[in-house]
Formats: structure tokens, C-alpha cells, sequence
């Protein structure tokens, strides 16, 4: 079997790149190995014959999770980039080996670049037929990336609805649009103090399942704050242009109902998103100001940067109100905290339920959206208590604020309802790319999800 990758860039020169998967070792001595984290994916061989570029590959037996596979196909791409490589031959007789690679060369090759003038999404095209779960879950991850990446006078609360009600399979799912006026009067009060401080008019969008609209299996939840500036308690103006990725929340949450309207998976899910954008303003909420959140929790705001725990405290009491779901998996790009405990490579997970945080601990590395399980503990709630009012916004001092955001979180979570919250701040956006994705958004969190499914839900 074969898989083809013609450049869709104009070339004075023809320079073809073949590459040969082996099932077994030749008698090649001069191999060369590729190791990610210390563990040995596969060995491989270049040398140059006919005019033409060849390397051997030779995947590891003892692994072969799909993940690793898929880097073969973006080892694969930065070869054929590092050789201007203007056609490119995969030949592999391992169909699903085959299908992994190709997965991972077509997710390594796009970028969101259509603001670059003579830019492409892509640099190569290929005919190859992935199956249709492959297919789905490839335009979902590009979906996502294209939803973190627009600036924020391209996507604001109302055009994040516009785009999203265009993607989805309309035969499996329906949307709920609610505009301020519904927002007020079902008294999502902390969601619209942060919103009150722009000319952007706030949204809640709903998504569910056909097959069972109530008592899902999982409910996901995502923070869409489509620029945050930290409103009155106000961000340093440098790196201020990447805060139009703080709706990576919501933008993860509609890539997942995507992939699942498209997909039909055999269980019952919902999803909301709450979109705002938090500005500075002569109507912005304020420092010190007392609000009542939808569960009837009044809560001080101490920094009004601290925004994002305000907007998914309302949509997840709402949303749990409405779909009363076993599960609440919510995403959020909520706090810089979590970049300085992590870094980069991991993103934050809480939970309250043992099973959930393994299972998703274990799709995490499956995939490579690695995430790394955080403690909840009264010690750190208590940081949120207040001599005056039920609830402070912020904790007490500098220190833990990715923990105290998710103690803040768990104060709305219904009793019983298993919970996992994903502090995805630092995983969202990379500038210099990473192993399976090109420069700029990553497209964290749905291909983690896309596995949790399949595992934690199989009988």
C-alpha cells in the first residue's frame, strides 16, 4: 500500500522524496534511532539513489500505540520541509500503520495562516482515503485550531455562534442560542458582570444529542472569553494579543460536538459554552463588587482578571440545571498559575472523582495531550471564604492560584455529579509548535477526549 503528497507550491525543480515502513529489519547497519521521552518509536536509514531521496523506517515492535505511529507521519512532514520535498512516496503493507501515518503528516501540515498573503492552510495534498473517524476527527482538530487562532474582531461572542452553528451534522444534534435578554432574565448574573464592560453583547450556546437530550452521560463545559484585557484590574499591555485565545474552552467544547455530531457516538452528551469579552469600561464590573451567581452564591470579585471561574460558575449550574449529567468535563484557559506550576506540556487536571482523573490521565499520554492531576483540598477552599459575602473570586495571596480557581469551580458543582476540570492555559497555544502540530494553536483537548470515550465509556 501506498499513500502520495504533492506540494501545492509552484517549484523549478522536481525533488522526490520516498520513504519505505519496514516490517522487519534489513541488513542495513547504519539505522539511526528516534526517541521521544527516552523510549525508542522507530529506527530509520537516508541515503540517495536514482535522484531521488529515500529513507528507511523501521517502527518499534514494542510500540505501537496509534500516537506513536502518527509520529512517523510528522517526522515524515519536517523531512519533507527540511528537503523542500515536492512529492513524496509512503509505502507501508500495514494498512493501519499506513492510516496513523498519513494521520499524523495531514495534522503536522496545517497552520492557520489566512491573513499571510499567498499562505496556505496546507503545503502538500494527498488522495489518500482516511476512514471516516480519522476524516472527522482531523477537521475537527483544524476547526478548533481555526476558532483559537481568528483575532478577536473576527470572532466575538456572536460570530463564535455564527461559525459554530455551521459545524455541526444538524441529523444528530441541536443548538440553543441565548441572547442577553434570556441571559438576564435566567439570572446568569456573574456571566454578564464580566460581560458588562463591553460593546460586545454576551451569548450562551447549548449543544445536545438527539437521542437523549436529558440525564446525559457527560456534559461538557467551556469558558469563551474572546479577549480578555482583565477588564478594570487590567493585563500588561506585552503579550496582551494572545488573550484572543481565552475562549480555548469553548472553542475545545464546540470542536468536541462537532466530532461527536459527526460521529454518533453511543452515548448521551450535551455541551455549553459561555462566550464574553471581559474589557475596561465606564459600565465594567469592578473591584469589590458583589454578585449573585445563578446557584444563589454571592460572590465578591477581588480581580475582575479572575473571570473566567465567574463565567463557567453560571453555565455550569445552569447546564447541570438543565441536562443533569452523570459526568461535567469543563476546559478552560484559566489561569497563568497553571504555565508556571506546568509549563507548556501538560495541562492542569482536577477532580473529584479517582476513575475520571486516571482514565483521563491515561488517554492523555495515549495521545500526547499530557495532563497532570492537581490537588483539591479544604485547606486551599477555605482561601476562598469571606468575613462579608458567601464566596471571594480570588484566594488569599499569590500562591496555588490554578488550585484555588479550581476550589472556586467545585463550590458549583452539584452533590454527587462527577467532575474533572482542565486548566488548559498553557497547552492551547504554542509559538514554536510542537511534536504532532505546527506553530500557533494546538488543538489540546479533543483528541485527549476522543480517546477518554472510547475508554471509560467501552463495555
Amino acid at each position: 500500500m501506498k499513500a502520495k503528497f504533492i506540494s501545492l507550491s509552484k517549484s523549478n525543480q522536481s525533488i522526490i522524496l520516498s520513504i519505505d515502513i519496514l516490517d522487519k529489519s534489513t541488513k542495513k547497519n547504519d539505522y539511526q534511532s528516534f526517541k521521544y521521552n527516552n523510549v525508542e518509536l522507530f529506527k530509520y536509514s537516508f541515503h540517495i539513489s536514482k535522484f531521488q531521496l529515500n529513507f528507511l523506517i523501521l517502527p518499534s515492535l514494542a510500540n505501537k500505540k496509534d500516537f506513536y505511529q502518527k509520529i512517523i507521519g510528522s517526522f515524515i512532514f519536517d523531512q519533507s520541509i527540511k528537503y523542500s520535498a515536492t512529492q513524496i512516496t509512503v509505502n507501508c503493507i500495514n494498512k493501519h500503520l499506513l492510516e496513523d501515518v498519513v494521520f499524523g503528516f495531514v495534522q503536522k501540515d496545517y497552520i492557520y495562516s489566512v491573513y499571510k498573503s499567498d499562505s496556505k492552510n496546507s503545503k502538500y495534498k494527498t488522495s489518500f482515503k482516511l476512514s471516516k473517524n480519522h476524516i472527522q476527527l482531523l477537521k475537527s482538530i483544524n476547526y478548533l485550531k481555526q476558532l483559537v487562532s481568528e483575532p478577536s474582531n473576527i470572532i466575538y461572542p456572536e460570530s463564535f455562534v455564527s461559525l459554530a452553528q455551521k459545524n455541526f451534522n444538524k441529523k444528530n444534534m441541536y443548538t440553543k442560542i441565548l441572547k442577553e435578554d434570556k441571559i438576564k432574565k435566567i439570572g446568569l448574573n456573574c456571566l454578564l458582570a464580566v460581560s458588562q464592560g463591553s460593546a460586545r453583547k454576551p451569548r450562551v450556546m447549548e449543544f445536545y444529542n438527539k437521542k437523549s437530550p436529558k440525564n446525559v452521560d457527560i456534559l461538557f463545559v467551556g469558558k469563551g472569553v474572546c479577549f480578555d484585557s482583565g477588564g478594570i484590574s487590567i493585563k500588561p499591555s506585552a503579550g496582551m494579543e494572545d488573550m484572543k485565545w481565552d475562549m480555548g474552552g469553548a472553542a475545545v467544547t464546540a470542536a468536541i460536538m462537532k466530532y461527536f455530531s459527526e460521529i454518533n457516538p453511543n452515548i448521551s452528551y450535551a455541551g455549553i459554552v459561555g462566550l464574553v469579552e471581559n474589557m475596561p469600561s465606564s459600565t465594567a464590573y469592578k473591584p469589590g463588587d458583589i454578585i449573585k451567581s445563578y446557584k444563589g452564591i454571592n460572590v465578591e470579585v477581588l480581580n475582575t482578571d479572575a473571570e473566567g471561574r465567574l463565567v463557567l460558575a453560571d453555565i455550569i449550574t445552569y447546564g447541570c440545571e438543565v441536562y443533569n449529567p452523570k459526568i461535567v468535563i469543563d476546559f478552560a484557559t484559566l489561569t497563568g498559575a497553571i504555565v508556571v506550576a506546568l509549563g507548556q506540556h501538560y495541562a492542569g487536571l482536577y477532580s473529584n472523582d479517582d476513575t475520571i482523573a486516571e482514565k483521563l490521565y491515561d488517554s492523555s499520554i495515549n495521545t500526547n495531550e499530557k495532563v497532570w492531576r492537581m490537588p483539591l483540598h479544604d485547606d486551599f477552599d477555605k482561601e476562598l471564604n469571606s468575613p462579608f459575602v458567601d464566596l471571594k473570586n480570588i484566594g488569599a495571596g499569590r500562591y496555588g492560584g490554578s488550585i484555588t480557581a479550581a476550589q472556586f469551580l467545585q463550590r458549583f458543582i452539584p452533590p454527587k455529579t462527577k467532575w474533572a476540570h482542565l486548566d488548559i492555559a498553557g497547552t492551547t497555544w504554542k509559538n514554536s509548535g510542537d511534536l504532532m502540530n505546527s506553530k500557533g494553536a494546538t488543538g489540546f483537548g479533543l483528541t485527549l477526549i476522543a480517546d477518554f470515550i472510547d475508554t471509560y465509556f467501552k463495555k
